[in-house]
């Protein structure tokens, strides 16, 4: 048999940042319905093999697939064959305790009323945290090392652009991080023996950044196409979180703590940001699409599909055994100089007109304040896919900046309502949605046919 004997090993410590809240869930519900994954310390840490699962599904490769995170495949002949991973991959861990939280939810029907038994919460890590992993890729004679590092540096400009994320609930604005810094060595037969402290933080102080030399290592192109929204509040926004503190109002709208630095470095302020959820966003699109699909199908438009799998193809499904990841990432955005404002209210029967009875409450909504939308649209390998599923986004997206669809709860009220605060860029390009919706429409209407 040909030796292929080991050429070096690359170790990479990689200093990240999460932008976003993070859940990973360990299966257990002790404390919430979804609590955090914790060592036996109590500390919350993220497998490597969350961190390799989301890798190897960013650069599409299965298990059955040669690629730099090894394969094993059946043969016609009946035999397995297959390599093992050249990169291992840590646990990522937190370099300090970070802070916890709990996120409430709730499915809502067609007529946003509350499903029975769907209320649920889950333990969170709250944006800001900082935290660190390890590659370690093994070369070996045979191996084609420049191949290997550029599938590395693609693995990075994912990370960079947010379009690999960890954890739960991540194509609804969980768990995207940046990567802070990237520090290398490399181990040889000549210098073998400090290998032994490769996984010792303190050996990699004042280690040089080499980020943005990995990053120009490979050709990069977006998997996904940016879409995003300015927009400002014209009124108040009510997305409630449940879990209020001790001498805070009844209910309050969803907020997340500001993050420890600036993006300078500097300690910033605490205080409390109110954010827009992207369930609560991606919740409100799918009710408007479902029914702009509804309004095309009376008006004789053609679809590529059925309006069922339509949906099911955009926000993903879970049916028993059959699943569908969805193909957008609705992410969770920060409203930008809104102003609290708490109120005390009281229920009144619809069929009385009169007050009910213990029905006395405070809120804290927030008004004014400005938001920058963005949903990002996963490419496939079928085009068309893509151009409807832009062009359905689009045509709720206008609704939304024209202040046509709400947001959130107590929308009776004109909470949740926005309007226009710049154009839509798709890829950093503005002004070209009305040709993408044209096309879409005329598309259907020529080659439509999977449902009248």
């Amino acid at each position: 048999m040909e030796q292929n004997r080991m050429v070096k090993k690359i170790m990479l410590y990689v200093q990240v940042r999460f932008l976003s809240p993070l859940n990973v869930s360990s299966g257990e519900d002790e404390w919430t319905d979804a609590d955090l994954l914790r060592d036996g310390n109590g500390n919350v840490f993220v497998p490597g093999s969350s961190l390799a699962g989301a890798m190897r599904a960013y650069i599409r490769k299965e298990k059955n697939e040669p690629c730099l995170l090894g394969y094993t495949k059946k043969e016609k002949n009946g035999q397995d064959t297959g390599k093992m991973s050249a990169l291992f991959i840590s646990d990522l861990t937190f370099d300090e305790q970070p802070l916890s939280g709990v996120r409430d939810g709730v499915e809502l029907t067609a007529q946003k009323t509350t499903k029975t038994e769907s209320k649920y919460d889950m333990e969170i890590l709250e944006a800001g945290s900082r935290a660190h992993f390890f590659l370690e890729l093994t070369v070996r004679e045979q191996d084609n090392e420049a191949e290997m590092q550029q599938e590395i540096a693609k693995i990075f400009h994912g990370i960079k652009e947010g379009e690999i994320r960890l954890g739960g609930k991540k194509t609804r604005g969980f768990g995207k991080f940046e990567i802070l810094s990237v520090a290398e060595k490399e181990y040889t037969k000549e210098n073998y023996a400090d290998y032994a402290n490769a996984y010792q933080n303190d050996a990699w102080r004042g280690a040089k950044n080499q980020l943005k030399e990995w990053l120009e290592k490979a050709d990069w192109t977006p998997s996904m196409v940016h879409i995003e929204v300015p927009l400002r509040m014209k009124g108040g926004i009510s997305i409630r979180r449940y879990a209020a503190k001790k001498g805070e109002p009844d209910y309050v709208h969803l907020t997340r703590p500001a993050l420890p630095t600036d993006e300078n470095g500097n300690k910033a302020k605490k205080t409390e940001i109110p954010v827009l959820s992207g369930s609560s966003l991606a919740g409100a699109i799918r009710h408007r699409m479902e029914t702009i699909i509804g309004e095309l199908k009376k008006a004789g438009v053609n679809f590529p599909k059925n309006s069922t799998d339509m949906i099911h193809t955009i926000f993903g499904y879970v049916d028993g055994d059959q699943a569908c990841a969805s193909n957008i990432i609705v992410h969770e955005v920060d409203i930008k100089g809104a102003k609290p404002l708490t109120m005390v209210r009281t229920g009144v029967s619809r069929f009385e007109s009169a007050v009910r009875k213990g029905s006395l409450y405070t809120e804290k909504t927030y008004v004014d304040g400005t938001l920058n939308v963005r949903i990002d649209v996963r490419k496939g390998n079928d085009p068309q896919d893509e151009a409807w599923i832009l062009g359905m986004l689009l045509l709720v997206l206008k609704d939304l900046q024209n202040g046509l669809l709400a947001v959130g709860g107590q929308t009776a009220i004109g909470r949740g309502i926005f309007s226009a605060n710049g154009p839509i860029t798709i890829d950093g390009e503005c002004s070209v949605e009305n040709s993408l919706i044209g096309n879409l429409l005329k598309n259907m209407s020529e080659n439509g046919g999977g449902e009248a």
